[in-house]
């Protein structure tokens, strides 16, 4: 969403990367149980920008997280894959291999802002939701399309479902219940290695983004996806709700402890950097720094699978409403490092332990 909001231009490949000697010395070399990486939304939309978005995730980790709704007009009955999509699939496939990132790719079917609703249908689809087999079909095709062409290590299907059911109600999230079964079936029979999983929406699953009426925990609807569901993966992005990090409980992700027989993930997560007004972001925010510290110390804790940082880097255009995600990269938007980087990379320093592949229903 950012990216496609973010404004055109070419970007420097020197103001992406580390100053010689950045990351912190000290490193124990105790292995870490969890890979890391970010997402590849870009700094502005070009294809410069999208190439070094790749590159900032290659110094961030092993994993890159590829997130956009379906080209639903594309992968419906009768549909046809377009150029576009097939110049993007090889461009990110090479770009994945010439960075030596393994891939996380995420379906977005809703509106970010507003899970209730399905995003860029086109207009013959419009106001659809889950119950139209035109949906589905398109939904299932495009999830199998990006299993056999990028045999991803990992894939959601569906982005912070939880709030599709806060949003639309038990009927619809049984409707989509019902069709991811049946896409991470299709996705298994093309690419059986492949970590299939639905993400949900941390504090919203805690009861805890609509601050005047806060709800109840969510956290049956995790298990109305068994068996099919290989990872309780997360996206938290807790300055939505807290305006420091001590306001956090010391045990805040405690709730993942136990919860589900899968391993941890933390999809996409972030604390975003401090802005006065037009004032450019404060590289030295302790706000930032506090909590990376605190979401190492739980991925450590649970034992996760893989930590995820929502942005890489700042995008440099940012649509009215969302700036607050917007200012959570791990460099600012001219592509410089800020502080919290240095500590990035101390954790990133210590050897990753590659575990055995899943075994899968």
């Amino acid at each position: 969403m950012l990216a496609m909001a973010a404004a055109c231009g070419g970007g420097s490949d020197d103001a992406i990367s580390p100053p010689a000697g950045d990351a912190p010395s000290g490193s124990t070399g105790v292995e870490r149980p969890f890979v890391m990486g970010v997402s590849s939304q870009p700094a502005q939309t070009s294809e410069n920008a999208y190439r070094d978005a790749f590159e900032i995730a290659e110094a961030a980790g092993e994993v890159v997280l590829i997130q956009r709704a379906p080209p639903w007009s594309e992968f419906v009955p009768g549909g046809s894959i377009s150029s576009r999509t097939e110049q993007l699939t090889l461009l990110e496939k090479d770009l994945a291999e010439e960075h030596g990132l393994q891939l996380f790719l995420a379906i977005d079917p809703t509106m970010p802002g507003d899970r209730s609703r399905l995003a860029n249908l086109p207009e013959n689809l419009a106001g659809e939701g889950f119950t139209n087999e035109d949906v589905r079909a398109a939904f299932i095709a495009y999830a199998k399309y990006l299993a056999l062409n990028y045999k991803p290590a990992y894939m959601a299907l569906g982005v912070e479902v939880d709030m599709i059911y806060r949003g639309r109600g038990d009927g619809s999230f049984r409707n989509f219940i019902s069709l991811y079964f049946e896409a991470y079936d299709a996705v298994k029979s093309v690419s059986k290695a492949t970590l299939v999983f639905p993400t949900f929406q941390y504090e919203d699953m805690l009861g805890l983004l609509n601050m005047g009426s806060p709800t109840l925990p969510s956290w049956s609807l995790v298990n109305r996806f068994e068996p099919k569901i290989d990872v309780l993966a997360v996206s938290s992005y807790p300055s939505l709700v807290f305006n420091t990090v001590s306001d956090l409980p010391l045990d805040y992700y405690g709730a993942l402890a136990g919860r589900l027989d899968r391993p941890v993930m933390f999809a996409s997560v972030g604390w975003n950097s401090r802005a006065e007004g037009s004032a450019p972001v404060d590289p030295s925010d302790s706000g930032q720094i506090a909590y990376l510290y605190r979401v190492l110390s739980a991925a450590e804790s649970l034992d996760a699978s893989a930590l995820v940082w929502y942005l890489g880097r700042d995008p440099e255009a940012v649509p009215a409403g969302f700036e607050p995600l917007a200012r959570m990269g791990l460099h600012d938007a001219a592509g410089n490092p800020k502080i919290v980087w240095r500590i990035w990379l101390s954790a990133l320093s210590r050897p990753w332990a590659a575990r055995a592949p899943l075994a899968t229903p």
